[in-house]
Order: structure tokens, then C-alpha cells, then sequence
């Protein structure tokens, strides 16, 4: 007895049917929702909405993965890892992943022009398989887990220091150093602006001032398992001060509950040291990987300025007769 093949898969974007199986989506169906409609009319509404797309095959959904816009202008959006829905099926998980994303990236509004994602930087599977879909590393960052308990007494920040919540004013002063930290092909595939700050605001997340300067930021990471995952950015050169800054502003964080972990740049040694050394617990590395579509326009020839030979070489013709030529040979 022949075994059968298994079922073909198919995308869909996430609509109520899907909800009978997983009501654990309602919260993002409405969010798909909105990102059509934004998608609709990308001159008056930013793209900020999540959308969320299924692969099924007859019995059901089987995998799940969620998009999101980084920026306001919609032209490059970060890819959530799959998720797993049901555990048996007759595809393997590799090949679902693959036939999801695809379709994902394929099915993206003519607007988007890049693609962004995170995945464990020893997950060597993912990596291969995100290769095979056009990704390339990007950047790597370091993931820190709080201490289980602190019993440090908090204490204010220095003399001439304070911790500001983002607002358009200093969301211009970290601007520069959120990009920074980001070499010229990474900041041309996520095309933020500073506005796109403001939408990274959440619990937990500020800025330290040194009057009109800024010293440090804290930013949401993303949606979804990164919702309580901040980054930390600061500025290229280490600023003596944050020694004695950083650790108040890390116990506020901790006792307010509001944060699983911190991201911050894989090579920052100062940062890893200072982490180090209040008890914070390093977590997996992680590799942002990212995939542009962005076309090189060439500009048509201009067929006016093309011009033969003959008229070039014609101006170095000289307009009277030719001067004779001596001769080497006997007369």
C-alpha cells in the first residue's frame, strides 16, 4: 500500500475562519485589518499595523508569521519567525517555513522595497534557509537577561543627568546615534527617518540627557516575542558618566517589571562589562538579516548627445590642404 502524497499548502492572509482554530490571533486580526486599510491609502494614514498571514493545507492551519512595518513609510518591513501551529503534519516544518515566507515576500505591496528579521545566530538551519530566500547578516546583537533579584537601593542619577521619556525634541538628539551604530547599506534597507522613533516608544523605554546632549536611549525592539525586549544604544565613544548612570537606570527598569531582556550591540565591550558586573544574565546572539528589492534605475540614453565617429573626428580634420609628408626613401 502506496503511502499518500501530502496535501498541497496555501497562504493566507489571517481572517475570522482562522480564529476558530487559534482564537490566540484575535488581537492581531484586528491589526491586519488596519494594515489594509493603510496599505489602501499610503498618503494619508502611516503604515504602523501588523499584518499576519497562515499556512494551511486541508486539515487546517499549520504555521503562522506576522509582518510589521519599521518605518512610517512603509518600504521596509521585519518578518517574525514562524510559529508552529500544530505539531503533525505530513510537510516537514522546513518546508512550510520556506512555502510561507516566499509567498510573504511575494505578495508585499509594490511600496515595499526590504526585509528585515531576527533569528538566533546559532540556528544554523534558520540562517540557511533565509539565504535561500535572498537574506544576507546584517548586524549582530547580544541578548541580556535581568538578574533574578536586586536588593540594591536606588539611588538618584548624577548631578546634571535625567531620564526624559521620548518625545519629538530628543527624538531628533538620538537620531543621530541610533544611526551610528548602523553602516551606510543597513540604514539604506530599513529607511528610517526620526519620526520613526516615536513609534518605538513604549514601557520602559526613554532617554538619559546631559542637559541638551544625549548619553543613552532605551527603544522597544518589536512586536510580538519582542515586545519586552529593549534595545539600548548609545553613542560611539563611552561617556565616563554612563558608569554611574546606566546601573540606577537598569535597577528603575527591573523593578518596574516591564522589560524580559536587553539588546544591545554584539561588539560594545564596555556595555558587556558594565552588564557584567550588575548581575545581568547573557542570552543568545542574535543576527539581523535583511533582504532588499530595491532595483538600480538606469537612465535612458540620451539619444541627442550620441554622436558617430565621423562627426567627432571630423573637427580634427584640418581644413586646408595636407602638409606633405617627409620621406626617408632615395629620390
Amino acid at each position: 500500500m502506496t503511502a499518500q502524497p501530502p496535501q498541497p499548502l496555501r497562504v493566507e492572509p489571517l481572517n475570522p475562519i482562522h480564529l476558530a482554530w487559534f482564537p490566540q490571533l484575535q488581537t492581531v486580526l484586528l491589526g491586519d485589518w488596519l494594515a489594509r486599510v493603510e496599505q489602501r491609502f499610503p498618503d494619508l494614514l502611516p503604515c504602523r499595523s501588523p499584518r499576519c498571514f497562515i499556512a494551511l493545507d486541508a486539515d487546517g492551519p499549520l504555521a503562522a508569521v506576522v509582518v510589521q512595518p519599521i518605518n512610517r513609510r512603509g518600504s521596509c518591513w521585519t518578518l517574525q519567525r514562524p510559529q508552529q501551529l500544530v505539531r503533525e503534519s505530513g510537510h516537514g516544518f522546513r518546508t512550510v517555513q520556506r512555502t510561507l515566507l516566499q509567498t510573504v515576500l511575494q505578495q508585499g505591496d509594490r511600496q515595499v522595497g526590504s526585509w528585515v528579521i531576527r533569528c538566533p545566530a546559532g540556528d544554523a538551519d534558520a540562517i540557511a534557509l533565509l539565504r535561500e530566500l535572498g537574506f544576507q547578516p546584517l548586524r549582530p546583537f547580544q541578548v541580556w537577561h535581568p538578574p533574578a533579584n536586586s536588593s540594591a537601593p536606588l539611588q538618584p542619577l548624577p548631578q546634571g543627568l535625567t531620564w526624559q521619556p521620548i518625545n519629538r525634541r530628543n527624538a531628533q538628539r538620538l537620531w543621530p546615534i541610533e544611526q551610528g551604530g548602523c553602516f551606510s547599506h543597513l540604514r539604506q534597507i530599513t529607511d528610517r527617518h526620526w519620526l520613526d522613533l516615536l513609534d518605538r516608544r513604549g514601557p520602559g523605554c526613554g532617554v538619559l540627557m546631559a542637559g541638551d546632549a544625549v548619553l543613552a536611549g532605551c527603544l522597544r525592539l518589536g512586536e510580538g516575542e519582542d515586545q519586552h525586549t529593549l534595545e539600548l544604544i548609545r553613542d560611539v565613544a563611552w561617556d565616563p558618566r554612563l558608569d554611574q548612570a546606566l546601573p540606577q537606570l537598569l535597577r528603575r527598569l527591573q523593578r518596574q517589571g516591564c522589560v524580559a531582556g536587553l539588546s544591545t550591540a554584539l561588539d560594545d565591550a564596555p556595555m558587556a562589562e558594565l552588564l557584567n558586573r550588575e548581575g545581568w544574565r547573557r542570552g543568545e546572539e542574535q543576527l539581523l538579516m535583511g533582504r532588499s528589492m530595491w532595483r538600480r534605475q538606469t537612465a535612458p540614453r540620451n539619444l541627442q548627445l550620441s554622436r558617430s565617429f565621423d562627426q567627432v573626428l571630423g573637427r580634427l580634420r584640418p581644413q586646408g590642404q595636407p602638409m606633405p609628408s617627409p620621406s626617408l626613401g632615395r629620390r
